[in-house]
């Protein structure tokens, strides 16, 4: 047996020597605090928080299960961790109700709606469908074209987004920014538009395949005006800031908006990469430790990229709205030569504090 006060240093040790990888550095998991977590929570938007502790097996376990849900997810539904035995998120833990570990759960909306705990298996598709299934619905759903004319005359005293979109399910990013935009001077719906019929009858171009359309009657008027820009997470929380926050014109807005061009980031190109592999793995057979998210998807919608596209977008984009690379940036790769990760390679590695995970 060893010493005692071996096994003491063991055990004092022991944590921090877990914790120091216990989530890989290019999980979508982000940590929080005490301090992050409140700021997290004033966003108003549905995420997910696993509270762990970094020498529990079973958190250890969930691990990867949560952090390719986290990757499914993102951007649209956050994906958080806190370390409870990190002393400074102890209290927050207690406040939490946590009794055991992991312990997981979704907060649908902020602080402003109770949490949900998630008492389901520790899968992949367990966490995917758990968060998605459970946004709150703050969007209208239209069914027939003749009930688009009412809800916009029912409700003149707010600012009426409108979607009109190509898939058979409501995507998951206009439920997200729904949720965002509650109890606002927002009102969105949604309208399916299978094959641009409805587009016509209004008085639209028919579109792509794969082409949503968004149009906005503001207060008091039943004109839309239609937006033109990046149909993604970040842009459309942009332009539907910008129309609460009334001091510009809303045609200049838009303008703004159609200014806007895709740029992706290699760490962007590099999530979309891994997001691909799911993808694959789905239509393909797929790889072993993605069969949880194939069940997910298969059951969730085979589409879920092609509905939500990456980084949070829906449909494809726009030519005019891709950024044209000088033909000096791209790097020349001779045969047999490997390209280097662009996101390995602008990502030095960091050292972890020892009580994060």
């Amino acid at each position: 047996m060893l010493p005692a006060s071996i096994l003491a240093l063991t055990a004092i040790l022991a944590p921090s020597l877990v914790s120091a990888g216990m989530f890989p550095k290019d999980s979508l998991v982000k940590m929080l605090d005490a301090k992050t977590f409140k700021t997290a929570m004033k966003a108003n938007e549905t995420s997910l928080v696993a509270f762990v502790a970094p020498w529990c097996g079973h958190c250890q376990k969930m691990v990867p299960e949560y952090s390719k849900a986290a990757l499914g997810l993102y951007p649209l539904i956050p994906t958080y961790a806190v370390n409870c035995h990190a002393e400074k998120n102890k209290r927050l833990c207690s406040e939490q109700g946590v009794q055991g570990f992991p312990t997981v759960k979704l907060f649908p909306r902020g602080s402003q709606l109770p949490p949900i705990l998630f008492d389901s298996e520790r899968s992949a598709s367990g966490f995917w469908y758990f968060a998605t299934r459970r946004v709150p619905k703050h969007y209208e759903k239209i069914p027939y074209v003749e009930g688009i004319a009412p809800w916009i005359e029912s409700n003149t005293d707010k600012h009426r987004i409108l979607l009109l979109t190509k898939d058979k399910k409501v995507p998951l990013l206009w439920t997200v920014l729904a949720n965002k935009y509650a109890h606002t001077k927002l009102a969105l719906a949604s309208h399916r538009d299978r094959k641009g019929r409805s587009s016509v009858k209004m008085g639209l171009e028919p579109g792509g395949p794969k082409e949503p359309k968004v149009l906005v009657y503001p207060i008091g008027s039943t004109t839309p005006v239609r937006y033109e820009g990046l149909n993604k997470h970040d842009s459309l929380s942009k332009f539907f800031d910008s129309i609460l926050d009334g001091t510009a014109d809303l045609s200049k807005v838009i303008e703004e908006s159609k200014k806007e061009l895709y740029e992706q980031t290699p760490e962007e190109a590099e999530i979309e990469r891994k997001q691909e592999a799911q993808k694959i793995a789905l239509l393909h057979g797929g790889y072993t430790d993605l069969i949880d998210f194939e069940k997910a998807m298969l059951n969730g919608g085979a589409d879920y990229h092609d509905t939500n596209g990456y980084g949070g977008m829906m449909g494809s984009i726009p030519e005019h709205l891709k950024k044209k690379p000088a033909a000096a940036e791209t790097p020349s790769v001779s045969i047999g030569s490997e390209a280097p990760s662009s996101a390995a390679a602008t990502a030095p590695p960091t050292a972890r504090p020892a009580d994060e995970l």
